[in-house]
């Protein structure tokens, strides 16, 4: 999970009983758990627990005297059941990002399968599969596990954002140009005033020859960050090479052209030495004259 908020552990619900400081949590040992965040002083994120006790499921955030009446912290339940469950689902997905970066891939592909069997919708299990599967070229099953990802709400948090811009990078470094993209838009229509994912995505689709949509992004990014060099260095390559495709298109366009000037001035000539009445030949040895009416 991201450290970005504070982890307030499992707490139960009940919109039966408004919860009163100093009375134990044990009277909701029947009821739902959630794994809680605070966001801030006024604002709680709440998470319903899945059967392997990790927080699985749609993130909603409720107001802090909501938050008060209905929930019951249930510290011996974080402590038994969902810390020692989320430490083992963290560490899966070290080990599965250590056999990936050591390139044993089958040993990271289980590492992180276990760890999505664990949380379905785990953002850095998913992640994990989709670089496996890129790298293995395995493109049916990376666009599954895209597509999950793209339906996570996770994978498109604010403080997460350099992670889902390096998966992308990854996408089109494998030359998966076309999931790059679709996981930039997606990224996106979260954050569209983000300099970086206009310049990824500009580059995911000079990639796919889409010169256009390239510079349609990377103007993007300079309108937001005029002083990003990155860009600046893109833009300059960019213009380098439409020059020197359009003086190669130059280049070919004359050569057509003499090359069409020189086929009528080799039939010119055949005709003009041939007569414009008829046309010689050679047959067994002997010329002979085809008269034209």
């Amino acid at each position: 999970m991201d450290d970005e908020y504070e982890v307030m552990g499992v707490y139960s619900h009940s919109t039966r009983y408004e919860y009163k400081v100093g009375e134990r949590g044990s009277r909701y040992r029947h009821g739902t758990f959630w794994f809680v965040r605070k966001r801030s002083e006024d604002l709680f994120e709440v998470r319903p627990l899945n059967a392997n006790h990790v927080p699985s499921g749609v993130c909603t955030l409720v107001s802090r005297e909501d938050f008060l009446r209905f929930y019951t912290p249930e510290l011996g339940y974080y402590q038994e059941n969902t810390l020692p469950c989320m430490e083992a689902l963290q560490k899966k997905v070290r080990m599965g990002r250590r056999y990936f970066n050591m390139g044993q891939l089958d040993r990271a592909e289980q590492e992180f399968c276990e760890a999505v069997l664990m949380q379905r919708d785990s953002v850095d299990g998913n992640m994990g599969l989709s670089e496996v599967y890129a790298e293995q070229q395995e493109f049916t099953k990376l666009r599954t596990v895209l597509d999950k990802l793209l339906n996570i709400d996770d994978t498109f948090r604010e403080e997460q954002r350099h992670r889902f811009n390096e998966f992308g990078m990854n996408l089109r470094k494998q030359g998966c140009f076309d999931d790059a993209i679709r996981f930039y838009t997606k990224a996106l229509e979260v954050n569209a005033d983000d300099e970086n994912l206009h310049f990824n995505i500009a580059r995911a689709y000079h990639g796919r020859d889409d010169c256009e949509k390239c510079r349609t992004h990377l103007d993007r990014a300079l309108e937001l960050n005029p002083d990003m060099a990155e860009a600046l260095a893109f833009m300059r390559s960019l213009n380098a090479e439409e020059a020197a495709r359009g003086e190669q298109d130059r280049k070919t366009r004359e050569g057509v052209t003499a090359a069409h000037q020189k086929t009528a001035m080799e039939r010119n000539r055949r005709r003009a030495s041939g007569g414009s009445s008829s046309d010689s030949g050679q047959e067994g040895g002997k010329t002979y004259v085809l008269s034209l009416k």
